[in-house]
């Protein structure tokens, strides 16, 4: 993986299971202009129930739980988000995956500004059992970084400690997890969260 903006240091380290990173850039007019689409860019990324990841012809969609048809709402540390995917549904987390918003971050080193947003698997609020609702165990995470040195944009997006989730859920549920985890549909393959960065950056619309 070649960066224009080194940002592995604001990356978890993978000590199991796979990982993936997905990235690409924008070279702006001048730094004025990029500190400007930086600044938009951080709020698009805090706007979660408009994001839409390809997987063929379905999307996978997310929904920020209790404000999931508000396209404005902003995301916040701690809330949680439910992911509608193009998959066998998810017995345990009422047909959704679910992660929890576990870190916002703004960052400024060395002529570097960064906006960094991580997530992490979750159990299902309107399930009793608190068992992991998603198809990676919870030491899982997924870290969004988007980065401004220059005139240059970076967005860049890193799968760690990936694993399926098989422990404490339904025998159906386990299959299903195997399956998009294994890439079958969304979960190993990067090539969806490759597309996502790409056109973030391309879509201007702010």
């Amino acid at each position: 993986m070649k960066y224009k903006i080194d940002v592995r240091h604001l990356v978890p380290i993978n000590n199991n299971g796979s990982e993936n990173n997905a990235i690409s850039f924008l070279l702006c007019n001048s730094e004025t202009e990029a500190f400007d689409k930086f600044r938009k860019l951080s709020q698009k990324l805090l706007q979660i129930n408009n994001w839409k990841v390809s997987a063929g012809k379905n999307p996978t969609e997310f929904y920020i739980y209790h404000n999931e048809s508000d396209k404005s709402t902003i995301a916040q540390l701690n809330d949680l988000v439910k992911i509608k995917m193009p998959a066998p549904k998810n017995n345990l987390g009422k047909g959704f995956d679910w992660v929890k918003v576990n870190q916002i971050q703004t960052i400024e080193q060395k002529g570097v500004k960064a906006f960094l947003i991580q997530m992490k698997p979750h159990y299902c609020p309107d399930n009793s059992s608190g068992s992991i609702a998603h198809f990676y165990k919870g030491e899982a995470s997924n870290t969004f970084i988007l980065v401004k040195k220059d005139k240059t944009l970076q967005l860049s997006i890193h799968g760690r400690n990936e694993m399926p989730n098989t422990t404490k859920v339904g025998f159906m549920d386990v299959l299903r997890n195997l399956f998009v985890a294994s890439g079958g549909i969304f979960g190993g393959s990067k090539i969806q969260w490759q597309d996502f960065t790409e056109e973030f950056l391309k879509n201007q619309t702010i």
